[in-house]
């Protein structure tokens, strides 16, 4: 009875010490995570062509994703077949699946960050809001404002 129940611990903490891991035919999570990425901004970037121009057909922005994905793989050094392989292993494993979105959610909110940060220091530059002065709740206007002319 002592055997059984240490064995049954004993493969208990190496199951629960494996838990994170993936198999390695499988991408790991990061390099999973860079793919994916990879390929949302394509699909985005393949959605949103010729919008403002002219207009072109699902048909032709489906086959310039396709070809945006296999750059991709390719950039990666990896073959489609090794992807789907490893995404058939994440869709089985949800919560791995999940950690790989939820760490891609921040890394596109970092970027939205640093590009909004950029956009506002632009636009103080062209504004020259940068001039200002606080003063409780009311911005002191610049110097050469203050000339006051008369009729």
């Amino acid at each position: 009875m002592r055997k059984t129940a240490g064995v049954f611990l004993l493969s208990l903490l190496f199951a629960c010490g494996q838990a994170d891991r993936v198999p390695k035919d499988v991408l790991a999570k990061d390099k999973m995570r860079d793919i994916l990425l990879d390929m949302n901004y394509a699909e985005v970037y393949g959605r949103d062509q010729g919008i403002d121009t002219v207009r072109v057909a699902d048909s032709i922005r489906e086959e310039n994703v396709k070809r945006y994905y296999v750059q991709i793989l390719q950039l990666h050094g990896i073959s489609r077949e090794e992807f789907q392989h490893s995404y058939k292993y994440y869709e089985h494993h949800p919560d791995k699946l999940e950690e790989v979105y939820k760490e891609m959610q921040e890394i596109v909110k970092r970027k939205r960050e640093v590009v909004d940060s950029l956009e506002r220091k632009e636009d103080e530059r062209k504004n020259g809001i940068p001039g200002r002065t606080r003063r409780d709740s009311l911005y002191w206007p610049r110097a050469d404002s203050m000339i006051l002319t008369l009729p």
